[in-house]
């Protein structure tokens, strides 16, 4: 098998990470700035989160959290990323893309804003989803591929 140009998956993680830019800057602009909330449809709303903490807002109420996170996230990311520049497995590679592009996206946050620019709110009713963004998205997308690529690839060495 023919193994994915990881040049171009490096040109496609900018622009994912971009993209993620590009979203928070426009709900900092629009949705945070006054604390407004934009009512999208039954299900989708724009609502202003600032996330101190990891995933779902978990530890955010610790002191000096963020300096902690942005070292454990790079050198998570920085793992990945070698990760990525070493395997031959195709599904693995796309899984890191995603996994890499979102984990950027948030890095850049916490150093931009010392927190994670959360304003996607999906909810049935009064259920809420907790609030995310594309970044966050991109990290799902990507553990769910690399899931997947685990149980559909009995014969691949998906590490």
């Amino acid at each position: 098998m023919e193994i994915l140009n990881k040049k171009k998956l490096i040109f496609l993680m900018l622009f994912l990470v971009s993209l993620d830019q590009i979203t928070k800057s426009w709900a900092l602009k629009n949705i945070f700035k006054n604390e407004n909330i934009i009512e999208v449809n039954n299900f989708l709303n724009f609502i202003p989160v600032w996330n101190k903490g990891i995933s779902f807002g978990l530890l955010s109420d610790l002191i000096n959290i963020n300096f902690f996170m942005i070292i454990v996230s790079s050198t998570i990311a920085l793992f990945f990323f070698i990760w990525f520049i070493k395997t031959q497995n195709n599904k693995l590679i796309i899984s890191l893309t995603f996994i890499i592009s979102g984990a950027l996206g948030n890095i850049i946050d916490r150093f931009n804003h010392k927190a994670v620019v959360d304003f996607i709110d999906v909810h049935i009713n009064n259920l809420h989803w907790p609030t995310f963004n594309l970044a966050d998205s991109y990290i799902t997308l990507g553990a769910f591929i690399y899931i997947i690529a685990i149980f559909t690839s009995q014969k691949d060495n998906i590490a």
